[in-house]
């Protein structure tokens, strides 16, 4: 409910505004002019002056979530109620702005319907799978091999979308940090061995390019490895043919910087603000293909900024893409498991 904006005009009997406040002015468009003046005649909106009017002459509380005629992506919830009082009377106009809210359960249902649409794909491959090695699949050697490998793709598949759903279901609560301090370039190491083989399987080349010994980072090793296998693994997907993902790190100062740098796809730059928000989906026909969410991202911002570091994406179309990472070597998190809360 932070997302609602609530505004409040007041007016007298003949419409005249008396009252409104900053936030009423930014959502019907009004300057700081409008005081004095008749709200009918300001406001540019057959729906909003049929509602008007209607409780004007009527009395009667009145209600209407609509549309303005200004701008059709908005969702607005207009409410006008009459008051009297010993000295005056006149009508209190209740001005909410919805749209964010609508757009978030807009986002929602998409969500629900690309997860299940991403359980039920896996699903049905390891069934039928299955179904065709007790068909009789199980006696030749290639045929066995080949389902038995297909049941255990999609069972990673099905394992990769339960873990982001547990992990966002805890960033909506309160995530617990195990602050350690280790050697980054270790970290970046093994993440990197163990996406090879992913990439190798792409035919795309996997660099790393960082220092055999960074400075010691107070951090939560695991998680931090979660994110840049996610980044990894998004670079590899969204790359092209024969393409190069380069995994980098430097010391700046008292920060290490970690760039995941592709020469993929690319993402549009109407699309860059929406980078890391949740259920959203770059490219969504070819993220079902490769088994996306639109979660991963999301969760990737939130452990970093947990973490008192910062993530930023640049990117060029059919050029690539690069993920930059900005962590502290000193964790503002000074205890260890200490509890963090993080906004969803």
């Amino acid at each position: 409910m932070s997302d609602l904006r609530n505004g409040i005009i007041v007016v007298d009997d003949n419409s005249v505004i008396q009252y409104i406040d900053d936030i009423a002015k930014d959502i019907l468009l009004l300057d700081n002019n409008c005081i004095s003046k008749s709200i009918k005649d300001l406001i540019h909106d057959d729906d909003i002056i049929e509602l008007l009017d209607k409780s004007f002459s009527s009395r009667q509380t009145e209600a209407k979530e609509l549309r303005p005629g200004w701008d059709a992506t908005k969702n607005l919830f207009i409410k006008v109620e009459s008051y009297q009082t010993s000295k005056e009377s006149g009508f209190l106009i209740l001005v909410t702005d919805l749209s964010n809210l609508r757009k978030l359960e807009g986002l929602q249902r998409e969500f629900v319907a690309n997860v299940s649409h991403e359980l039920r794909t896996p699903l049905t491959s390891i069934k039928m799978a299955s179904e065709s090695l007790q068909l009789g699949a199980i006696s030749d050697d290639r045929m066995r091999s080949k389902f038995l490998s297909n049941i255990q793709r999609e069972a990673d598949r099905l394992t990769r979308l339960v873990n982001e759903l547990l992990v966002i279901a805890n960033l909506d609560n309160k995530v617990t940090l195990h602050i350690s301090k280790f050697n980054p370039s270790e970290l970046l190491s093994d993440v990197v061995t163990v996406m090879k083989y992913h990439a190798d399987l792409n035919d795309i080349t996997l660099v790393d390019d960082f220092p055999e010994h960074l400075p010691l980072l107070e951090a939560d090793k695991d998680r931090l490895q979660q994110v840049l296998i996610n980044l990894t693994d998004n670079a590899i997907k969204c790359n092209r043919q024969n393409g190069k993902v380069t995994v980098y790190a430097r010391q700046d100062a008292k920060k290490l910087v970690i760039r995941v740098v592709d020469t993929g796809i690319g993402i549009h730059k109407v699309d860059i603000d929406r980078i890391f928000d949740r259920f959203f989906r770059v490219d969504k026909s070819r993220s079902r293909v490769t088994g996306g969410t639109g979660l991963g991202l999301s969760i990737v911002k939130d452990l970093i900024v947990a973490h008192g570091g910062t993530i930023s994406v640049e990117s060029t179309v059919d050029v690539g893409t690069t993920f930059i990472i900005v962590l502290p070597f000193e964790s503002p998190v000074k205890e260890q498991n200490k509890e963090n809360p993080i906004k969803a």
